[in-house]
């Protein structure tokens, strides 16, 4: 008889301050790459509100390659991406006048790029699920989307661009299963602070039922919370229930539904909150897998954590995705200054060839080297941490090019 296991996973709205920060350490890095594809940086992104100033303090550091320290008026630039950012994100019209920046960068060393391999220690994991959507744990699935769903409510259903940046995450073509549109309406009153929290139980490697869902919303005080509650409530369970009728999960018991539990929440984003790009390392990855890698948001193409979690998910998807398991777990071990990679797959008893057999098959077809998951995944093209900041997630969109299947097994 298979154990059951409940896995949780966390998505923060775009307005939320680790989130946001992780946001602007993408976009940060993309603008980077865009002025020398070769850049390397490790982004260290803090916020905070001043009452006593009314004054937003951004604090950016971190480690930046040395002709990036020679770029003039680098801080500048910086300054004005970043609060057209925040005004896009929350949604405000606030001037220069409203942010008070501080850099604090310091020279990246060579050596931790010198090997081209592994610059660095790391021990990135990475998960998938042959019948999920796009090949995703479910709990992460169903946060990230009822997180986008929320923040499309709240930008009205609309694009938004401006220079690099589009806001909220439009969706593009997910096909297994189908997934229904998010509604092209939106709910006057909302903020842009938030977050998901979704606990599904399995029964062994198959999802059984969602056990709780808790969807936090900042809203202004001219929605009350009944209201709120009554808007948002029917329209999350119309959602998962046209998701359930396409892909056989995803239904909800209402009593499982959690809007605001502790009440009205009217003041969000830094205002009442500090964060860091580092404090929630679970939202770039699969920490309820077992995974305790760093942070990557703001990380260059060469570090281990970023890219070796990156061609871990691609390894997983392509193992479950030839049907050689229901479920596997990629874990990679990189060792600074050694070229020598470290891989273990295992599939919670659910494969169809031996764990020798299935390593030694990834090993011969996918090469493992930083430097090769670079070339696969075109890294070090600014686009993709434009649409990082633009899904907010590394994981749930197909068009990631670590998400999907390619190679076949023979």
């Amino acid at each position: 008889m298979a154990e059951r296991i409940v896995h949780s996973f966390e998505a923060g709205r775009r307005g939320k301050p680790d989130e946001l920060e992780s946001i602007i350490a993408s976009s940060i890095g993309g603008f980077l790459l865009t002025l020398n594809p070769n850049s390397r940086f490790d982004l260290d992104v803090s916020g905070d509100y001043i009452p006593r100033e009314d004054l937003f303090l951004i604090c950016i550091g971190g480690e930046l390659s040395p002709a990036l320290l020679d770029i003039l008026n680098l801080k500048s630039e910086l300054s004005k991406r970043v609060s057209l950012l925040y005004n896009i994100i929350h949604r405000t019209s606030l001037g220069p006048e409203k942010f008070k920046f501080v850099f604090n960068f310091k020279q990246q060393e060579d050596v931790l790029a010198s090997n081209g391999e592994a610059g660095d220690i790391g021990n990135p994991i990475a998960v998938a699920y042959r019948y999920g959507p796009t090949y995703e744990p479910w709990e992460r699935f169903l946060a990230v989307e009822t997180r986008d769903l929320i923040d499309d409510l709240f930008y009205g259903g609309l694009k938004t661009y401006a220079g690099n940046f589009i806001l909220p995450h439009i969706r593009n073509g997910i096909n297994s299963p189908k997934i229904p549109n998010f509604p092209n309406h939106s709910i006057g009153g909302l903020g842009a602070d938030g977050k998901v929290a979704v606990d599904v139980e399995y029964d062994g490697n198959k999802p059984s039922r969602i056990t709780n869902l808790t969807v936090c919303i900042e809203h202004e005080p001219t929605l009350s919370i009944d209201d709120l509650r009554a808007q948002v409530t029917p329209i999350i369970l119309s959602y998962f229930n046209q998701l359930h009728s396409v892909a056989g999960f995803g239904k909800i018991d209402e009593k499982c539904v959690h809007i605001n539990p502790l009440g009205a929440w009217n003041r969000g984003g830094w205002i009442v909150d500090s964060g860091n790009r580092e404090a929630k390392p679970y939202r770039d990855g699969f920490a309820s897998y077992g995974c305790c890698e760093d942070s990557f948001s703001g990380e260059d193409p060469s570090k281990p954590s970023g890219t070796g979690t990156f061609l871990a998910r691609y390894i997983a998807v392509q193992v479950v995705g030839n049907g050689l398991a229901d479920f596997s777990r990629v874990a990679l071990t990189y060792t600074a200054g050694s070229k020598d990679v470290g891989l273990n797959i295992t599939t919670n008893g659910t494969a169809r060839i031996g764990q020798n057999e299935l390593e030694a098959w990834v090993r011969r077809n996918i090469p493992l080297g930083i430097n090769d998951a670079i070339s696969r995944f075109s890294l070090r093209n600014s686009n993709w941490y434009t649409h990082a900041v633009q899904a907010s997630d590394f994981f749930h969109s197909p068009e990631f090019p670590w998400n999907k299947f390619e190679v076949k097994y023979k």
